[in-house]
């Protein structure tokens, strides 16, 4: 009678034994830190361009995106690089839209538009290579056209602004997620093991 209640804790024991064995090659095997981390940034990115109410949340997807990198020195780095090129694109976009909207009243939907804005972007990029931000030059174009792409012919001012505040939310997103010290300390667990090397483990602990 007293037999079966002598085997239930060993029962327990390997259960949970399989558990960690699992729980330790899920871990292992992730996809890595940098994904976990930019997956988390998209989201937060998206409730707060949802409580900002703002009408273009992938502006700040696509930023904080561009800018994770793998340790948060590299992601300070291109965050710095990142929001002067952002900055720089903003100011270009506004007088450009203000210039050949506003003043000369071309329309944003004519061929003409679309003809200058793309040969008036080769000027932003090399004004980027001059001042030796090369590594900003993605997101600086990016910024550039969707804002001459979707400006709106009565407020660019107020349109540029936004779209220059979302970039710039993706950016710090990126590096408040690259800082939490509790996925940094999850992430320093994470490397590489075959499954065959987990199944081993757990029979040997088994059998012993």
């Amino acid at each position: 009678m007293e037999a079966p209640r002598s085997e239930e804790p060993h029962t327990d024991a390997e259960h949970t034994d399989l558990v960690h064995t699992i729980s330790n090659y899920l871990i292992k095997n992730s996809p890595g830190m940098r994904v976990v981390k930019t997956a988390l940034a998209v989201l937060i990115c998206l409730v707060i361009e949802y409580f900002r109410g703002s009408s273009m949340p992938y502006h700040a997807c696509i930023a904080t995106i561009v800018c994770m990198q793998p340790t948060l020195k590299s992601t300070f780095k291109a965050a710095t690089d990142r929001t002067i090129g952002t900055i720089i694109a903003g100011v270009y976009a506004y007088l450009l839209a203000v210039l050949l909207i506003s003043k000369t009243g071309m329309l944003p939907e004519s061929l003409q538009f679309y003809l200058l804005i793309g040969a008036l972007s080769f000027p932003l990029m090399t004004l980027m290579v001059v001042i030796k931000k090369t590594a900003s030059l993605p997101i600086t174009v990016i910024v550039y056209l969707v804002i001459m792409l979707s400006v709106s012919s009565t407020d660019p001012l107020a349109y540029t602004a936004e779209r220059v505040a979302g970039t710039l939310t993706g950016i710090a997103v990126a590096l408040f997620v690259n800082w939490l010290p509790l996925l940094n300390k999850i992430g320093k667990r994470f490397g590489k093991v075959s499954i065959a090397e987990a199944i081993e483990q757990h029979l040997e602990n088994h059998n012993t």
